[in-house]
């Protein structure tokens, strides 16, 4: 039996004045937690177990709010364990128990996107990221580090010491339930720590009980596990309603030798600049005052030079637009803004 494990019991110190942090809504409406699902094969699991605490559910409704979610889905199970935990391996010893987990078990931070697809047969395996091939990642000091050989054999997991290229991504894999409870009780005896990582305990089990971990590449990693890391997906998201005649078309009017009919030429700086917006995850929506008719053409000279809006808004009035927003500690101060563009100027000069 397979089990997939989201460890959810922290307290999300890093999002003050904000619900916790698997709880928070993506830009594409979807919670953290469920975008932390997306990207890997869950269909190979037996189950799916979600740990949240009793707190959560109490003030900020997790329980209900874990099952609306995942209704549609019946390998998802919620394990509610009483009060916080002191660290990701409490949690993930204290779910074994109470849910009675046998079998091998994949562990996963709710608070990441990784693209990795896992075999049938769960082995002892650690998914790590190599910062050579990609190095945009952030946060890199408050990492794991992988230490392998030349066989992609983990050597050694490093908590937040930068000891190689290669980043863990918070997704560990254990051939065997209890060999992960043994290993975690046998660490608990042996000293009194203060935060046991699973990091911790995967490199007790390699130097100590001679158990072997091997590696496995992530082709993809979104990380959201610092508010300013949160905060800039959302960037990456935003929405932007953006005028036809001055942006994306040179100004004309309904009228002239030069008009809505026959105006072809396009701002090429700003058409390329908006489709890297789009690329990043950007949301575009066409303002214009241009009516209906002109619709169908609008619609070909995207489709042409490859933007994809979400929405055109046509026949709108010839003045000032304005956008009003709510702004929030999880939506924070400016949610709104505006660009004021002289006629065909550079879209681009406006952002940093």
């Amino acid at each position: 039996m397979n089990t997939l494990i989201i460890p959810c019991a922290g307290k999300s110190t890093r999002f003050p004045n904000m619900k916790p942090k698997y709880m928070l809504t993506h830009p594409d409406g979807k919670l953290m937690i469920e975008k932390s699902l997306e990207n890997i094969n869950c269909d190979i699991f037996d189950r799916i177990i979600i740990t949240i605490v009793r707190p959560h559910a109490e003030q900020y409704e997790a329980d209900i709010i874990m099952k609306q979610v995942f209704a549609n889905n019946p390998k998802v199970e919620l394990c509610i364990l009483e009060n916080f935990t002191s660290s990701a391996s409490e949690t993930i010893y204290l779910t074994l128990k109470k849910m009675k987990v046998q079998g091998s078990i994949v562990i996963k931070d709710s608070d990441n996107r990784v693209g990795v697809q896992f075999e049938n047969i769960i082995s002892n395996m650690i998914v790590g990221y190599d910062l050579q091939q990609h190095p945009n990642v952030s946060n890199i000091p408050g990492k794991s580090f992988l230490i392998l050989n030349g066989n992609r054999q983990v050597v050694d997991i490093v908590e937040k010491q930068i000891v190689s290229n290669i980043i863990c991504l918070g997704v560990y894999c254990f051939s065997n339930a209890d060999a992960f409870i043994q290993a975690y009780m046998a660490l608990q005896n042996q000293k009194e720590v203060r935060e046991l990582f699973i990091s911790n305990l995967i490199s007790f089990m390699i130097k100590s009980q001679k158990q072997s971990f091997t590696s496995k590449m992530a082709y993809a990693y979104d990380d959201w596990g610092t508010l300013n890391e949160w905060i800039n997906e959302q960037k990456k998201c935003r929405t932007y309603f953006v005028d036809v005649d001055g942006v994306i078309i040179k100004n004309s009017g309904k009228y002239g030798r030069v008009n809505w009919y026959n105006n072809s030429t396009l701002l090429q700086n700003n058409i390329q600049f908006l489709k890297l917006l789009q690329e990043a995850g950007a949301q575009i929506i066409i303002t214009t005052s241009r009516p209906e008719e002109f619709r169908a053409g609008l619609e070909k000279i995207f489709s042409t030079v490859g933007l994809k809006p979400y929405a055109i808004l046509m026949g709108l009035n010839h003045a000032a637009r304005l956008v009003i927003n709510d702004f929030a500690p999880t939506n924070p101060y400016p949610s709104c803004m505006a660009i004021s563009l002289p006629r065909n100027g550079k879209v681009s000069e406006y952002f940093r």
